[in-house]
């Protein structure tokens, strides 16, 4: 199933299969390490950012951020 990242449930895992945006957009996510392709894993999202788990580092993205990246989920949670 394909959803937005900021509709993950915390503790939920992900890959990211696309990012909506502009080219600014894309390149920005992609020197934080977040790529089609890689796994994610949300912690926390709350009134504040987003926290998310890529490869072996914690993000804050902004809730603007993490609308535009889409992530495949398994059924049970896992990707």
């Amino acid at each position: 199933m394909i959803k937005k990242l900021i509709e993950m449930n915390k503790g939920q895992k992900g890959r990211v299969v696309a990012i909506r945006g502009g080219r600014g957009k894309i390149l920005r996510l992609a020197e934080m390490g977040i790529t089609p392709g890689e796994e994610v894993i949300l912690l926390q999202k709350s009134l504040g950012p987003v926290i998310i788990k890529v490869k072996d580092t914690n993000l804050a993205l902004g809730k603007g951020l993490a609308e535009s990246i889409l992530v495949e989920v398994g059924e049970n949670g896992k990707s």
